[in-house]
């Protein structure tokens, strides 16, 4: 994606498109630059795949051999299979299928048509024609949304991994980690990675259903036979949750929200020195609260004393700091040596932990991991 002076692009190879202003850019011009590399990748031609990948090949060729084959261990079974393919792991058949002619068919006339109009508003449309063309697919939200944003995210990956120069000493003395329109661009990415997992869908599911059960439990807390709480116990319905998690996947406004909380961090890139690879998992993004209260959780995106970890590659991860806290210990942007196999053992144990099932590697490293759960 080529673009003018203070816009990310890319040359044809895929190598950085240095710019010629690469002044400070303010949340407005971030918003701006966000929404139109957005609706340019879900304009272009919609590519045709079979297989769902929550977390996308283009991320897990990173921690792949140069076969494409990876490590996995599930922690669920504690067990690790040996050299899979990574088009057959981190994915769903048909985890973002939805029929929603369907659902629409299935509920009363007047919400119907509030739902339609809803729909072509969102899509730009006076006619619901040109909704079911979309629609009447039900993997539009795999084909139309993540099949055109992972071209464009594939080449940033590249893009950032080669700025290392394999590890280079004078490169990682000398030269950022990335540009601030690449600082600008990736975390966009980085929140839809978070956004799209099963972790996500069923905490939202947890989250419905704790809601309904609390609603139920209060309106009848005044009664002489009040029930407890754990006798309203709902499960949500799994199509409900399936279209909700959707609608914030294809909302912009959600990932762009989460994307400049992260820009407002100070970045570090960290450059694993040793032999043991960085893991990622079907989670890759965590959160590391260094602020602990009794009563209140910190391990919010901006969040006081908040670390955001995501490894990038098996040699690369990316830390994330609060500027208030840590703003005067790191420059922006540095690259940080890692030659301690005890500190990649330690990001590596919260992939593991902060997994929703299965964690990624390049090579077999998962002794430790056994030990943590």
């Amino acid at each position: 994606m080529d673009g003018p002076d203070g816009e990310v692009g890319f040359s044809q190879d895929g190598s950085r498109d240095e710019h010629k202003r690469q002044g400070n850019i303010g949340k407005s011009s971030r918003h701006c630059l966000f929404k139109k590399a957005y609706f340019e990748m879900r304009h272009a031609q919609m590519a045709d795949t079979k297989k769902e990948h929550y977390v996308p090949r283009c991320y897990l060729e990173n921690f792949a051999s140069d076969s494409k084959r990876i490590e996995v261990f599930d922690k669920w079974k504690l067990m690790v299979r040996h050299n899979q393919d990574i088009k057959n792991v981190a994915m769903e058949n048909g985890f973002y299928d939805l029929d929603l002619l369907d659902m629409l068919n299935r509920i009363d006339a007047e919400k119907s048509e509030t739902t339609r109009r809803d729909i072509m508003s969102y899509m730009g449309t006076n006619c619901w024609d040109d909704v079911v063309s979309l629609l009447g697919d039900k993997r539009f939200v795999e084909k139309e949304h993540f099949a055109n944003l992972e071209g464009v995210y594939s080449k940033l990956l590249k893009v950032i991994i080669q700025k290392s120069y394999n590890g280079n000493r004078w490169v990682l003395r000398n030269c950022s980690a990335m540009s601030k329109n690449e600082k600008v661009l990736f975390p966009f990415f980085v929140a839809i990675q978070f956004l799209r997992t099963p972790k996500f869908r069923n905490t939202l599911a947890d989250m419905v259903e704790g809601m309904a059960q609390t609603l139920a439990y209060k309106s009848q807390m005044s009664k002489e036979n009040a029930l407890p709480k754990e006798a309203f116990a709902v499960d949500a319905n799994r199509d409900y949750i399936k279209l909700q998690h959707s609608a914030i996947i294809l909302d912009p406004e959600v990932a762009l929200h989460i994307a400049e909380t992260m820009v407002d961090h100070i970045w570090i890139m960290c450059v694993n020195k040793t032999n043991i690879p960085f893991f990622t998992s079907d989670d890759p993004l965590i959160r590391i609260p260094h602020k602990q209260d009794e009563f209140r959780s910190y391990s919010g995106f901006a969040s006081d004393k908040i670390e955001i970890a995501f490894p990038i590659s098996s040699s690369l991860l990316l830390c994330m700091y609060d500027k208030k806290t840590y703003g005067h210990l790191f420059n922006d942007r540095q690259f940080y040596v890692m030659q301690d196999i005890e500190e990649v053992n330690y990001y590596n144990m919260y992939q593991v932990i902060n997994s929703y099932r299965c964690v990624f590697a390049t090579e077999d490293h998962f002794a430790t991991a056994k030990k943590v759960l």
